[in-house]
């Protein structure tokens, strides 16, 4: 089962965003944390399971959502198991979200982390916020690989 957690409203910074409907996901990143980073950041999380925060990045606005996984074989390779996010690649917000709803071969956690990271998305360019946390999380990315001890960007 995952754990996910609804994205902080504040503090944001204001700034000018395009329509929503223009908008296209250009990138992804998916962040591991170590222990000692996970249990500082996500202490709702059960001891020793895989942590950290995935990222749906547009051009000027990007969904997050953090996420504790079980620490089975399923979830240990990163990169295998992120892979499939691949496909949002491209696709507007909109059809992302509608996309990754469908997918109920991804498994109920894929499944609920994209969409949980692109509604948060969805959000911030509606409001055209961009976020420089997440709770208490700070999410500038030089401190996030910090953090961790496995990343994907894709």
């Amino acid at each position: 089962m995952t754990k996910l957690i609804e994205a902080a409203l504040t503090p944001v910074i204001e700034t000018a965003v395009p329509a929503l409907g223009e908008e296209t996901i250009r990138h992804m990143e998916i962040f591991r944390f170590d222990r000692g980073s996970a249990e500082r950041f996500i202490p709702w999380s059960d001891h020793g399971w895989n942590c950290g925060l995935f990222k749906v990045s547009c051009k000027d606005a990007a969904g997050y959502v953090e996420y504790a996984l079980p620490s089975a074989r399923e979830f240990s390779d990163l990169v295998r198991w992120a892979s499939v996010f691949s496909r949002l690649r491209g696709m507007s917000v909109t059809e992302a979200i509608r996309y990754a709803r469908k997918q109920q071969q991804w498994g109920p956690a894929r499944m609920q982390l994209a969409v949980s990271a692109l509604a948060d998305l969805e959000i911030n360019l509606h409001r055209h916020i961009t976020r420089e946390r997440l709770g208490g999380l700070p999410l500038e990315r030089s401190f996030l690989m910090n953090c961790s001890e496995a990343y994907y960007h894709f």
